[in-house]
This record gives C-alpha cells, structure tokens and sequence, in this order.
C-alpha cells in the first residue's frame, strides 16, 4: 500500500496546480472582457465626471470596475441615480455563450433602445446582434456601437426627451416630455 502522506502531497500540489491553472484563465477573461468592455466604461465614466463637475445636482452614475463572476462572464453593474432619487441599474456582461463565440450582453436598456442597438448590429452584419429574453447579445468587437446607444439612454435619463408627438385622430396631435427610466 501507498504511504498516506504521498497520496496526501500527490493531491495537495494537483489542488494547487489547478488552482493556479483556474487562476490564469480567469486573470486571461478578466483582461480581455476589461478590453471588450472599455469603450462602455470609458463612456460612463466621462458622463460620471461630467456630473460631478456639475456638483451632483443632476445625479450620479456609479460604476465599478468590472469583475469575473462565477459563471466566468466579465461585468458590472452601473447604478444611474438622478435629482429626484429615481434610479437605474444597466447590467453589462462579457463571455461565451453557446457554439463558444464572446458576446456582450447587456440589460436594463430599455425596449426603445434595445430596438437601436439591434438595428445597428443587424445593419453591419445579420448575426451581429440578438435578443434574449431581456438580455441583447452582441458581437464582443461592437462594444464602441453599445457604448453609443448608452451614452444616449443616460442622457436620456438624465435630461429626458421629447417623443414624438401621439396622434389620436386625423387632426389631434400632442406633444409630450418624457423621462426614460
């Protein structure tokens, strides 16, 4: 029989070896969605700082510095907070999903402009963009499109929009002012 404190050692360095391995993989995904994700975070943290150079009357934006869950996708989870308490979470995440390809997904858009970052991924090319239940799947190169979109629904949160006007009858228009939330 095999002295025990071998099997011991044998199984304490494989532990550690896999260890270090799982280590290597996840600093490796944590380096590459960091670069998928940046045009995002870049965007965010420049109207971050124009809020607070405008003394935090508008809101705030908070946004932490993205991490590795433990399903192995990369993300964070911006808040959007504005004058009136009103917040917003924007869920933004990077890794494989099936058939092995890297996507951003991204939630708490909003319909409308959900709508705008498929049409913008579709008109590149047809597989480029998708819906998934509330979730937008892109391709992990169309994060400067992502980033675009967003920049627009934060200002839209932050300094609401006009919509277009709602007809109800042939000679009946209004106009109205609405906040995306």
């Amino acid at each position: 029989m095999t002295n025990p404190f071998d099997i011991k050692n044998r199984f304490r360095a494989r532990l550690r070896a896999a260890d270090a391995q799982k280590h290597r993989v996840r600093a490796k995904l944590l380096q590459d969605g960091t670069r998928a994700l940046s045009p995002i975070i870049e965007a965010l943290n420049l109207m971050a700082e124009v809020l607070e150079e405008d003394g935090i009357e508008h809101g705030r934006i908070l946004c932490p510095a993205p991490e590795v869950d433990r399903d192995d996708f990369v993300g964070f989870t911006a808040t959007l907070q504005n004058g009136v308490d009103q917040e917003h979470r924007i869920t933004v995440k990077y890794g494989p999903v099936l058939g092995g390809r890297n996507f951003i997904a991204v939630t708490g858009l909003g319909a409308e402009y959900n709508e705008r970052l498929l049409a913008l991924a579709t008109n590149a090319a047809p597989s480029l963009g998708r819906s998934v239940g509330n979730d937008v799947h892109v391709e992990a190169d169309r994060g400067g499109d992502l980033a675009e979109i967003l920049r627009e629904m934060v200002e839209d949160f932050f300094a609401g929009h006009s919509e277009p006007p709602i007809r109800t009858g042939p000679t009946e228009t209004r106009g109205r002012l609405a906040l995306v939330q």
